[in-house]
C-alpha cells in the first residue's frame, strides 16, 4: 500500500486502447440461413398483407354496387346472402385464410435475424406497412427517413 491519497488506476498500454472498440465491431457470428429465412418471412408478410388490401378494396367495390343495387340492408337482411353476393363470401374466406398465415407467421418476425442489406430493409418494410401513419405520423415520418437514410449509406 503506498501512503499516496489519490492513487492512480493501472496504466493502460496503446494496445490495449486501440483494441477496446475494435473488440465491439467484429461482427455477431450468426446462423448462414438466417438471413435467407428472414427475407423469405418478411417477403411473405408484404405478399399477404398485399393481398389483404387488395381483397378489402374489391369487397368494398361489390358491397357498393350490392347496395346500389339492393338497397342499403335493412335490420334482419344479410348483405351477403343470395348469389350476387358470392363474390363476398369467397372474399371473406380468403381474408380468414389470410389472416391465419397471418397469425402463424407474427412470432417469428420478432426472432428473426438478418444479416444483410435486404434482410434489414425488408423488416423495416414490414414495420411501416403495419404501422398507421395516422396513429403515429411522427413516428412513421422518423422511420421513413431512417430507411431512406440507411438505403443512401449502404
Amino acid at each position: 500500500m503506498t501512503d499516496d491519497p489519490h492513487p492512480r488506476p493501472p496504466r493502460l498500454s496503446r494496445r490495449a486502447l486501440l483494441a477496446a472498440p475494435a473488440a465491439g465491431l467484429a461482427p455477431p457470428v450468426l446462423p448462414a440461413r438466417a438471413d435467407a429465412d428472414t427475407v423469405a418471412l418478411c417477403r411473405t408478410w408484404l405478399a399477404n398483407k398485399a393481398e389483404t388490401m387488395r381483397l378489402l378494396e374489391r369487397w368494398g367495390d361489390i358491397e357498393a354496387e350490392l347496395m346500389r343495387l339492393q338497397g342499403p340492408p335493412r335490420p334482419g337482411d344479410a348483405l351477403m346472402a343470395g348469389p350476387p353476393a358470392a363474390p363476398l363470401r369467397a372474399i371473406d374466406a380468403r381474408l380468414d385464410q389470410l389472416h391465419a398465415e397471418r397469425e402463424a407467421l407474427a412470432p417469428s418476425l420478432p426472432l428473426s435475424t438478418a444479416t444483410t442489406r435486404d434482410g434489414v430493409l425488408l423488416k423495416f418494410e414490414v414495420v411501416m406497412a403495419e404501422l398507421f401513419v395516422q396513429d403515429f405520423p411522427v413516428i412513421y415520418g422518423l422511420l421513413h427517413t431512417a430507411v431512406r437514410d440507411l438505403k443512401a449509406l449502404w
